[in-house]
């Protein structure tokens, strides 16, 4: 698919004419016309403003091989989707001993009111209180600047 058959697709996917896309982007009718036949070009910056109204990338609009923008999209928003999960992950582990006495009362409560297995909650109660001891810790060396 060319850089203007993907232009056409754009503009007739958001229902608008060319003389309304030509409005968009500030030129006449007939370079849209032209845009869309192939036999010109849009400059650089109109390519970035198409790119930024319509959110596809310009690899999508000016390499033929690439078909689908949703696929770009998709694959770009499921990176930042993973980036942003493994950021949470590993924020959450570099406070491991203050969240797991948290979670730890949070759990103990849980195994009370659900499955009130006796060794289960002393396990956990063992767990919450190490915890505890190495958040006290943490405190304790921050504190002293240790």
């Amino acid at each position: 698919m060319t850089c203007g058959e993907k232009i056409t697709m754009i503009r007739k996917e958001n229902n608008l004419t060319q003389e309304q896309f030509a409005e968009m982007m500030n030129v006449s009718r007939q370079s849209v016309s032209k845009w869309e036949l192939g036999t010109a070009y849009p400059d650089t910056e109109k390519l970035i403003r198409i790119s930024k109204l319509f959110s596809c990338s310009l690899d999508y609009l000016l390499k033929d091989e690439i078909e689908k923008k949703d696929l770009i999209l998709e694959q770009e928003s499921d990176q930042r989707r993973k980036d942003y999960f493994l950021g949470v992950f590993f924020t959450y582990l570099s406070f491991a001993p203050i969240f797991g006495w948290i979670l730890g009362l949070y759990g103990i409560y849980h195994q009370k009111k659900t499955i009130n297995n006796r060794k289960m909650m002393i396990l956990s109660i063992v767990g919450t209180g190490i915890s505890l001891a190495l958040t006290a810790g943490m405190i304790i060396g921050v504190v002293l600047g240790l």
